[in-house]
């Protein structure tokens, strides 16, 4: 994290967040002040990230301590009738036990990918920008795109093979954000719908573009 507003800042680690390839970081709040970061991981075949501090970020600064250095990261899995769950990647939780390669939770997050296979998470089609819609708190994220996703590889949150359009899910948490169930969709199917290549073919008329990246409201 660096400071913007100040040129002689030493840029500082939030090791907490996991270790990936952090293509963004969606930072918004829950109703009692906690922060939330919703990230993606930008490479095919990687995951969803969701980090909630311990407390209240105003709390936190007044102890002098960053609200991104001390909380819980989960990662998504996303089930075919619709719902999804955050796994907590906690040392200790959903096999990331010392006999898994994960003494500490300096482990956990410094392999973050790692843990995320071993918990579960459905690998996604390159996770990229995360968007919080300010009114109704649906999150949206690009699915770039992954040619190397093979008919037998498909699931229903990454629908298409060779998928070279891309695709965008949305999803709403249950209840505040920092809830651990959610219910998703897929918002749009990238691509031109006249084409009639399953790689390539859109869901939606008239939305002929592909590769998503940059998302913001």
């Amino acid at each position: 994290e660096i400071d913007p507003y100040d040129p002689r800042s030493t840029p500082k680690k939030r090791t907490a967040l996991g270790r990936f390839k952090h293509e963004n970081a969606e930072v918004t709040t829950t109703c009692d002040g906690r922060a939330v970061v919703y990230m993606g991981d930008d490479e095919r075949f990687e995951y969803i990230y969701k980090f909630v501090s311990r407390e209240p970020w105003r709390r936190a600064l007044r102890r002098g301590k960053s609200p991104l250095d001390e909380g819980t990261l989960y990662v998504a899995r996303f089930e075919a009738d619709g719902t999804g769950r955050w796994l907590e990647l906690t040392q200790g939780k959903n096999g990331l036990t010392a006999e898994a390669g994960f003494p500490s939770q300096a482990e956990v997050v410094i392999n973050a990918r790692r843990a995320a296979d071993i918990a579960g998470a459905t690998k996604m089609d390159r996770p990229e920008w995360v968007a919080v819609h300010p009114d109704t708190k649906d999150v949206y994220i690009t699915l770039t795109n992954n040619s190397r996703r093979t008919p037998e590889a498909v699931d229903a949150a990454n629908p298409r093979p060779n998928n070279l359009m891309g695709h965008i899910v949305r999803w709403s948490e249950n209840g505040d954000l920092d809830a651990r169930a959610f219910r998703w969709d897929v918002f749009v199917l990238c691509g031109d719908p006249a084409n009639a290549a399953a790689s390539s073919q859109g869901n939606i008329a008239g939305d002929i573009f592909g590769s998503p990246d940059g998302l913001g409201f």
